[in-house]
């Protein structure tokens, strides 16, 4: 008996495995990130310690706390980037390209045609994506690796 299940939990294994899968390349990944209305935050890492999850501030060794933090996302199939700050009054607009030779996407402000935020394909899945940049502001001279990790917004 335990011979004949074992094939049948070894199918299911891998077909839950194929479903949560990451994006191949830059095209599937924007795909799937404009197919999303509006992506919320769920957590906030700073050199891969959590420092903000589901809302919350968890304290950390830096003492950094975000404030200022985009509560929900969208990506325009024109390129567009929209991002709404916890209590803002209105939408800031920064501009995204895809670089298939990199294998990136990134994100720059409209007006500045500045900033760093990426995006790898690795990290983008059906129900989820993350974006990182590297900045010493939140510990000069010293580099800080930040990403934030994204999933559906669950009340459109």
């Amino acid at each position: 008996m335990t011979s004949r299940l074992f094939p049948l939990f070894f199918i299911v294994v891998i077909g839950i495995n194929a479903c949560h899968r990451p994006a191949d390349d830059v095209q599937e990944a924007q795909t799937r990130l404009t197919s999303v209305p509006k992506w919320q935050i769920q957590e906030i890492l700073m050199n891969e310690a959590p420092v903000f999850k589901n809302g919350k501030h968890i304290p950390h060794i830096s003492g950094v706390e975000f404030d200022t933090y985009m509560e929900w996302v969208r990506f325009l199939p024109d390129g567009s980037f929209e991002g709404h700050f916890v209590g803002a009054a209105d939408t800031q607009k920064f501009q995204w390209e895809a670089y298939a030779k990199q294998n990136v996407i990134a994100l720059r402000d409209t007006a500045t045609k500045t900033g760093g935020w990426n995006i790898y394909p690795r990290n983008v899945y059906d129900d989820s994506f993350e974006m990182e940049t590297r900045s010493n502001l939140y510990d000069p001279p010293r580099m800080t690796k930040l990403t934030l990790k994204f999933k559906p917004l669950s009340s459109q």
